[in-house]
């Protein structure tokens, strides 16, 4: 009985935790995009606000996560990307002690 219970244990707590950690995760992403679209409420004018239903979207934090990260390797990756790539390693190289 006791190798069956852990057994099972072994099964289950790994997939528990992942399942907690990815719970997590998604909490967080969501509530820093619920934070950027509120202060964006207070910045834009009235025209280019977002609708408020946007905030009770679960899952839309991942998904403009992925939008930026997307984003973000399309403009490494060009021409123009790889020129500030440059311009930030050279200011970094400046600086004492950060090399």
């Amino acid at each position: 009985m006791k190798k069956y219970l852990l057994a099972g244990l072994l099964l289950w707590l790994p997939l528990t935790i992942t399942i907690w950690v990815l719970h997590s995760l998604l909490g967080v992403l969501d509530g820093i995009f619920g934070s950027v679209l509120s202060a964006s409420q207070a910045i834009l004018p009235e025209a280019a606000r977002a609708p408020l239903e946007l905030l009770r979207l679960p899952g839309l934090g991942v998904v403009v996560m992925v939008c930026a990260l997307l984003l973000t390797g399309v403009l490494a990756t060009n021409i123009v990307g790889q020129w500030w790539l440059r311009q930030g390693n050279r200011l970094l190289n400046r600086i004492p002690n950060v090399k």
